[in-house]
């Protein structure tokens, strides 16, 4: 890959995630050590494939489950979510979910608002969360609010440790 190529891909992730606003809230005395995530979607229309970027994007050294669930899925959420922690052995969960559908405006006079949503993570042990969020996204990206703004805001909030990988490594991982 050429060196004008890299950084027109590293400038375009930039860009995409510098649409995207993420408050956050720390309990810093209930932040457990942790190796193990659960990722867990709930919203309308991202596929399996969207939620299983969080884990390639994950910084190294963490094992990360994904699980999606959308309200077409006649299982129990509960007892879906259930069923993956028994299955990954997950330490924490972290809980992304869709609370407002936005719009993107499209004609004069007609404004745009934001995807909005909540994101939680919680211990498997306590069930105490220790970390929230509410994310706004840009209605460009749909259901989909880019798994790096989430990433390098726990990096940031010192909820995980280390770097979200290089773009070759994420290449290689496709």
């Amino acid at each position: 890959m050429t060196t004008a190529y890299k950084f027109l891909v590293v400038g375009l992730l930039a860009s995409l995630t510098s649409c995207v606003t993420v408050k956050s809230s720390i309990k810093s005395d209930a932040i457990p050590t942790f190796q193990r995530v659960l990722i867990v979607t709930k919203m309308r229309n991202a596929p399996d494939s969207y939620v299983r970027q969080f884990a390639r994007i994950f910084p190294a050294g963490y094992e990360v489950c994904t699980l999606a669930l959308n309200p077409l899925s006649f299982d129990n959420p509960d007892a879906a979510i259930e069923k993956q922690l028994n299955e990954c052995h997950s330490d924490v969960i972290l809980t992304i979910e869709l609370v407002q559908a936005g719009h993107a405006g499209q004609y004069r006079g007609y404004s745009s608002s934001p995807y909005q949503y909540n994101a939680e993570m919680q211990s498997v042990a306590t069930g105490q969360p220790f970390w929230k969020a509410i994310i706004s996204s840009n209605p460009t990206y749909g259901e989909q609010v880019p798994p790096g703004s989430i990433i390098k805001r726990l990096l940031a909030d010192h909820i995980i440790d280390g770097k979200i990988p290089a773009i070759s490594k994420l290449q290689a991982l496709n």
